[in-house]
Order: structure tokens, then C-alpha cells, then sequence
């Protein structure tokens, strides 16, 4: 048996995740340098950021040589120069009560169990389950993502460790409900069979509530597609602007039995943490849940 395959294999998904990260955050050399522009999407929101640590959410307007006029959400016309602009970015979310609310960058999944949502091209994640599960997120085109990662237990060897790749693709999206079908597939590094679970969802609702459900076929490479497949329901509800309640369910009907788990998201800009406790209705006690990302 060859021992070094393995690693190589390793070191080869591993290099692979940093080359697609790199290459998404770091602009290339044809990308505009001056980001200050008059978006087209006037219901678009841009978050600009002066030199003295001022931050205002609203769009620019107009540009007139070195001056820049831009409008508050609250509809407040100011006028400043373009040196005093640190930064400047486009940022998704809703307006709540006159308060904007920045969306979930999370939000293509519950804890661990999918959404119907996709990221929208461009957009994704980095981030660690269960500090120490890494793992990734990209969207490609506005129907498609992929994400991947991989374990990273202390003590056990690269060769050792487990790899997993998931694809989703949104195949129907209106105001209140998406559809998608994906698939999970995980391989551990030295072991003969690899295991994961096709499956399609539904997720209904708007960005303060939403329900989204999921009917989950396993597999292993050796004995093909389980009879018995799983169902995965779970719902979401924005407490405030920064605090998501969340709850993912796993059902096996085949065994009357069932994981549930209940917890919550803080959401501060682009990084989310969330916070959760896990346990099977069939005994078996308690498993916390731990989990860091940041978006872009």
C-alpha cells in the first residue's frame, strides 16, 4: 500500500480550497481600481466609509470630478470629496422600520443542513464547523454553489482526516420560496468507501422568517442508495438585527428516531458566529454546536 498517496491527496484538496480562495478575494489586475461609481440598481445600497471613521449607508448619486454626492437612507443629501473616502462597498439587506438590517452572508444554510438559497455569483464564505471542520462556499452565476472542506481533528494524521464536497443548484426562485438540489459527498482519507446523500429542498418565507425542508437520499460507493431516505426540517426566525433563532432537524422515519438541535446566529456585518446544542430524541445526551464564518 502506497502511504504517501494519501497525504499527497491531502495536500492536493487542500491547496486546491486556498488557490479557489485566493483567486476569488483578490481582484484581479482588469479589476476597476476606483470603486467610487453611480450604481444603476437604484435600489441598490452602498456603504462608504470617510477618513474619520464615519460610516453612512445609503447610494452615491452623483459624481462631479472630485466631488461626491450621496444620499443617506434616510434621504439626506452630503456632499464630500473623493480623498476623503477610506472605502466603499455594496451591501445587501432590508430596510426595517427605517433601520437597515445587513442580510444573513450565512444564510444558504441553517447549521449545517442546506437552504434553498445560493450565495449569487461572486459571493461566499469561509469558515469552521465545530472548530474543526474548515470549510468553504462559493457562488457561480446566481443559481449555482459549491462548497467543500475538510476535518481537522488534532492527533490524527492529513492522511487520516475526512474531505467532503457539496454542489447545490437553485432550480426555482420567486419572492417567498426557492427550490434547490444538490449533493454531499465525503471521502475519509484512507478509508475504501465514500459516503453522502443527494437530496432536494424547499425553503419558504422572507429574511425576518423562513422555513425551509429537505428530503435526503444516502449512498455509499459500496452499497449504492439506502431505501430508507432522510427528511431535514428547520426554520429561522431574525429575532433583531444581529440575532437569528434558528433550529435544524434530522428525521430518520425508518427508525422513528430523530436529531433535533436549537440555537442561535449573531450576525456582525460579514462575519457570523452561531451557538447551538444538538441531541437525538432516542437518548444519547447532548452535542454542542460551535461555528465561525466570514463572508464577502
Amino acid at each position: 500500500m502506497n502511504i504517501h498517496g494519501p497525504t499527497r491527496r491531502g495536500r492536493l484538496v487542500i491547496t486546491a480550497i486556498m488557490t479557489l480562495l485566493a483567486g476569488i478575494t483578490v481582484p484581479s489586475t482588469g479589476q476597476q481600481a476606483d470603486p467610487l461609481r453611480v450604481l444603476s440598481d437604484t435600489t441598490a445600497v452602498q456603504e462608504i466609509e470617510l477618513g474619520d471613521g464615519t460610516t453612512l449607508l445609503g447610494r452615491i448619486v452623483r459624481i462631479d470630478g472630485d466631488d461626491i454626492s450621496f444620499r443617506t437612507l434616510g434621504g439626506v443629501d452630503i456632499l464630500f470629496e473623493r480623498r476623503d473616502v477610506r472605502s466603499v462597498r455594496k451591501v445587501r439587506g432590508q430596510l426595517y422600520d427605517g433601520e437597515f438590517w445587513p442580510e444573513d452572508p450565512s444564510n444558504s444554510r441553517l447549521f449545517l443542513g442546506p437552504t434553498a438559497r445560493v450565495p449569487g455569483h461572486g459571493h461566499g464564505y469561509f469558515g469552521v464547523y465545530e472548530l474543526v471542520v474548515p470549510s468553504f462556499g462559493i457562488g457561480i452565476g446566481n443559481v449555482f454553489m459549491i462548497s467543500g472542506g475538510f476535518s481537522a481533528l488534532p492527533g490524527i494524521a492529513l492522511r487520516d482526516q475526512v474531505y467532503y464536497i457539496a454542489p447545490k443548484a437553485q432550480v426555482f426562485n420567486s419572492e417567498y420560496v426557492r427550490g434547490a438540489v444538490g449533493l454531499f459527498w465525503a471521502k475519509p482519507g484512507t478509508g475504501e468507501e465514500s459516503v453522502g446523500m443527494a437530496y432536494s429542498g424547499v425553503t419558504a418565507g422572507t429574511p425576518r422568517a423562513a422555513f425551509s425542508g429537505a428530503i435526503a437520499f444516502p449512498f455509499g460507493s459500496r452499497d449504492g442508495f439506502s431505501d430508507n431516505p432522510l427528511l431535514m426540517v428547520g426554520g429561522e426566525v431574525r429575532a433583531t438585527k444581529r440575532l437569528k433563532i434558528i433550529s435544524e432537524n434530522w428525521i430518520a422515519p425508518s427508525e422513528e428516531d430523530a436529531i433535533v438541535s436549537l440555537g442561535f446566529r449573531i450576525i456582525a456585518s460579514r462575519l457570523t458566529v452561531e451557538v447551538a446544542v444538538a441531541t437525538s430524541t432516542g437518548g444519547g445526551g447532548f452535542l454542542p454546536v460551535v461555528n465561525f464564518s466570514t463572508a464577502w
